[in-house]
């Protein structure tokens, strides 16, 4: 009697599971699962066996519009093709469905979901229809496979991180409406070699082309206004660049890397460039600093060792740490008399630079400014110097300095035996400190006898009173 209870107890139990199903899941046909509202109807799971899966415009009489968030999480799919009456892909919808390979989608979506599709690591090619508008943050994240965009004229923003490590994309021409190309749309691209971007571009966000190795072909659109940090880092292919007027900034490690690029055209209107801006550009030489450039990061030129000669504007006051490390084909450099701080090792390295005239507005020579430049002979110091520390000039075998009888700067190379020349004599005179005689030393347990043979104040060790 208890099992034939427990029985039509299970049973109940079975049927209200199912009738809650069906009235929220709306169990489908052909393995889908749909949630239906009052006028449209959406995917919300696959329960199929079948590799490949078609969705009809229709069910229960309305109109299929969406694939709700995750519905296809993780599945096993193929292919897939999409009705007209979708118009939007939910969050993850196909994220993780790695053997997916084709997704066919129809006119009438507008929107493509954040990581829609991120993870399709078999996905090799897609087109995304006319009429979508935006096309979610990591959409294609890690789609390894891919080849092959298009993307439509109706696109207007494109997420962050879109394209992200999709390392078999070749080429993409992004539509006129796509005003910002985001951080890290492209990041990780390692065959992209070729971008087109529409005039009304006015942003590259940061990390937007990083590590795209094979990128040969991108013009940066006259339309731009901002560049974010490291947004070419390791474009090592990209031959050239040229920095829209209207651009004020290039933020740190812009070129980092870009170990092609030749060269560089820098408008006027560019007053600050972040650190290691242009370090490791091995190939670059012809760069103009802009004319109202007020600010460099640490590390700017550092390891450019194509860069032959440079020229700072009037408009800079300071040169920032280790700005010229490493750049073994600089053999002329202009400063002016506005600069009033060199930088910690300025010029280490710079093994084809032969002579230096130290601004008048710089009064202290820095730690290892010039270390290791092997073929500098000549350093001009003037008479307003009056610091300058012991490592300044190490490996540097072959430089005589070019001083004022009087200064600072002889007083120095005379201290630590630096070959100099006299070429004039120090309006302001140094003042070398003058320093107490040395007392002599006394062999332990002698003890020298005091003036007239007695006590310190130079009367007998002891003295009676007189009677």
């Amino acid at each position: 009697m208890k099992t034939k209870h427990a029985l039509i107890l299970l049973m109940l139990i079975i049927a209200a599971f199912a009738a809650f199903c069906l009235s929220s899941c709306e169990g489908g046909t052909y393995g889908l699962r749909f949630e239906v509202y009052d006028d449209h109807a959406a995917v919300v799971e696959y329960v199929g066996e079948s590799a490949d899966v078609t969705v009809e415009a229709e069910y229960k009489g309305v109109p299929v519009t969406e694939i709700a968030d995750e519905a296809f999480l993780n599945e096993f799919i193929e292919t897939i093709s999409l009705p007209d009456t979708v118009t939007r892909i939910g969050e993850g919808a196909f994220r993780g469905s790695d053997k997916l390979v084709s997704v066919k989608m129809q006119p009438g979506i507008t929107e493509i979901g954040p990581a829609a599709f991120s993870g399709c690591s078999a996905l090799t090619s897609v087109t995304v229809p006319d009429g979508v508008t935006s096309v979610g943050s990591s959409a294609f994240f890690g789609c390894t496979s891919l080849a092959s965009v298009s993307l439509p004229d109706s696109l207007t923003e494109l997420g962050i991180r879109a394209f992200y490590n999709c390392t078999s994309l070749v080429s993409v021409s992004l539509p006129e409406g796509v005003t910002v190309i985001g951080d890290g749309v492209f990041w990780g691209c390692s065959s992209l070699k070729s971008v087109t971007a529409g005039p009304g571009v006015t942003e590259i966000g940061s990390t937007a082309f990083c590590d795209c190795t094979s990128l040969a072909e991108f013009t940066i659109p006259a339309s731009v206004k901002k560049i974010g940090a490291s947004a070419f880092i390791n474009c090592s292919s990209l031959p050239s660049a040229e920095i829209p007027d209207g651009v004020t900034a290039l933020g740190d490690k812009t070129f980092y890397n870009c170990s092609s690029m030749k060269s560089c055209s820098l408008p006027d209107t560019v007053t600050e460039i972040g650190s290691e801006a242009f370090a490791r550009c091995s190939s670059l030489d012809g760069v103009k600093l802009p004319s109202k450039l007020t600010s460099l990061g640490a590390s700017v030129f550092s390891d450019c060792s194509s860069l032959s000669a440079i020229k700072i504007p009037e408009t800079l006051t300071r040169l920032p740490d280790y700005v010229f490390s490493g750049c073994t084909s600089l053999s002329s450099v202009e400063l002016h008399d506005g600069l009033t701080y060199p930088g910690l090792s300025t010029f280490s390295g710079c093994t084809s630079l032969t002579e230096v005239v130290i601004p008048k507005g710089m009064t202290a020579l820095t730690v290892s400014m010039f270390r290791n430049c092997t073929s500098l002979t000549k350093v001009v110091l003037h008479d307003l110097i009056d610091t300058i520390p012991n490592e300044a000039f190490t490996g540097c075998g072959k430089v005589r300095l070019q001083v004022l009888s009087g200064s600072y700067a002889e007083y120095w190379a005379q201290s630590v035996g630096k070959l100099f020349d006299v070429v004039g004599t120090a309006e302001h005179k140094y003042e070398p400190p003058v320093l107490p005689p040395e007392e002599p030393e006394f062999p332990e347990g002698e003890v020298p006898d005091m003036p007239g043979g007695g006590n310190e104040n130079g009367g007998d060790a002891e003295r009676r009173p007189r009677s």
